[in-house]
């Protein structure tokens, strides 16, 4: 019976003892939300930060589709149709996705004499 009980004793510890152990691959929690264990280098964190960094104008919005949207030999009109769009009603859809962003800055493009040519000469 006592020899019984040590085996079960041994068997169960065997099992308990490693759920303790996370893998690394494991989620943890920051006290905010969840968390993945890869440090800030999974793939939808980088496009996320990279998305944040574009500032809100048409004009970033649209430099930033033809940019991403090299191998599509559209790029160009559908880029400038899209900045277009969002000059006129201050959403920008984009072309592919048909993802909506709105709030955008219309912001124009105007010479500055500082950066004419005869400033240079």
């Amino acid at each position: 019976m006592k020899r019984l009980t040590a085996i079960l004793l041994i068997a169960i510890s065997a099992i308990v003892l490693p759920l303790d152990v996370t893998p690394a691959s494991a989620n943890r929690m920051n006290g905010k939300c969840c968390m993945s264990s890869d440090g800030g280098r999974s793939y939808r964190y980088q496009m996320a930060l990279r998305l944040a960094a574009i500032p809100h104008t048409c004009s970033a919005y649209a430099a930033s589709c033809v940019r991403n949207s090299s191998a599509r030999d559209d790029r160009f009109q559908m880029c400038s149709a899209a900045k277009a769009q969002c000059m006129q009603t201050g959403v920008y859809v984009g072309p592919y996705s048909m993802r909506q962003f709105a709030g955008m800055q219309k912001l124009w493009r105007t010479k500055s004499p500082q950066c004419s040519r005869e400033a240079f000469v």
